[in-house]
């Protein structure tokens, strides 16, 4: 891998968050006004870190960025600083880094950090595990001409490949192997984060089937189509295919990808997992609620656990749903709530609970965020959860 693969920019964040606190640094993340990023670092030997993230590829660091960075952390006593991005550095901004000890972190740099530190696994979190067997299909596929990312948002359906071959009517011509090789702070507030950063920002087929030889891969083509099918279930709106969804609740619409962004890492205080559809309508015990005209629901369903010792309030209001560049909180429904006990988690107690946003219906995409600094709160995305909206326990 010579360059990590683009992310969306709630991920990369997230990854670098990770790679942090898997060497060593206690995390949170600070977002800025202008769509940068502080991760804020502590470690056990008392040193303090900040890396400035310029999350999109579209982002230019630039040399008035790289000035005002190096400001703040002679005045903060940052002892690492680090800056990183998905797009580009101006020249300047790389001769200021150089001098004043600022390191540069981009995709190429990043692809030989996960390689040398062996984080392939935190890389994979990210990638939907682009880089196995998928992977080479994804590659498989674009080299055919198909539009598919270079990255999925979240983990494609796991399955047996060989369990799945034998199964297939597969003719003695072809090659049922399968086994083609893979394409190749704690103390949030107490920082000041002003410092300005502008982001410039299958039916049977007669005969057997024959297999489709690209360099270093050998996949059969019912296989193939198997991949795409799940990968189309995935990524509907991205490949023009279906959406794979519905559920008891209501009609799926035009679909709105979600993520979610974490303020914490391995330290959070609380885990969330979580799982969202888009629909039109929501039914819940009996009662139907249709979204405002030109609007739409966005169904977010989570498995909240406090870790904490003590009891923890996490709310509807704590949440938003981010969409181009607007907040928007969540849709009270009359007659009925998806948190009970007004939204307070007993430590080691999980509980599902749900809420619903109505966004704009030409909203493409929109990011969990949290309303309130003081939780540290990591989201994972888990697919296992169905997102329904059900009259919660008392």
């Amino acid at each position: 891998m010579d360059k990590l693969p683009e992310l969306e920019p709630d991920a990369f964040v997230s990854f670098l968050e990770d790679l942090w606190n898997e060497r060593g640094w206690d995390t949170s993340v600070k977002q800025r006004p202008d769509e940068t990023f502080f991760i804020i670092g502590k470690r056990g030997d008392g040193k303090r870190g900040v890396l400035y993230v310029f999350p999109t590829v579209e982002s230019h660091v630039k040399e008035k960025h790289m000035k005002q960075f190096v400001g703040f952390c002679r005045k903060k006593g940052i002892d690492v600083g680090v800056v990183a991005t998905q797009g580009a550095y101006a020249g300047p901004s790389r001769q200021i880094a150089e001098s004043k000890g600022i390191h540069l972190l981009d995709r190429e740099t990043l692809a030989g950090t996960v390689k040398e530190g062996g984080f392939e696994d935190i890389l994979a979190e990210y990638t939907g595990g682009s880089g196995g067997p998928i992977g080479a299909v994804l590659a498989t596929l674009q080299s055919y001409g198909v539009p598919v990312p270079d990255t999925l948002p979240f983990d494609l359906p796991s399955f047996d490949t060989q369990a799945i071959i034998a199964r297939l009517p597969i003719g003695d011509d072809a090659d049922a192997s399968g086994e083609g090789e893979s394409v190749g702070e704690p103390q949030q507030g107490g920082f000041d984060s002003s410092a300005d950063g502008d982001g410039d920002s299958e039916s049977s087929l007669p005969g057997p089937l024959t297999s489709i030889p690209r360099p270093n891969i050998v996949l059969p083509v019912a296989l193939l189509l198997l991949i795409v099918f799940l990968v189309g279930s995935a990524v509907g709106p991205t490949l023009g295919l279906p959406v794979i969804g519905g559920g008891s609740g209501g009609t799926s619409g035009d679909a709105v990808s979600v993520s979610a962004l974490s303020t914490a890492g391995a330290n959070a205080t609380a885990e969330v997992r979580w799982n969202s559809r888009t629909t039109k309508t929501l039914t819940v015990n009996g009662t139907t609620y249709t979204a405002p005209e030109n609007e739409t629901f966005v169904l977010v369903r989570m498995n909240v656990t406090n870790h904490n010792e003590s009891p923890m309030s996490f709310g509807q209001s704590s949440l938003a749903l981010e969409v181009a560049g607007e907040r928007y909180g969540y849709q009270p429904l009359n007659g009925t709530t998806g948190f009970a006990e007004g939204g307070l988690f007993a430590p080691n107690d999980p509980r599902e609970v749900w809420l619903a946003y109505t966004v704009p219906t030409d909203a493409t995409s929109g990011t969990l965020v949290l309303r309130d600094d003081d939780l540290a709160v990591r989201f994972v995305h888990d697919s296992s959860i169905e997102p329904e909206a059900t009259e919660p326990s008392p």
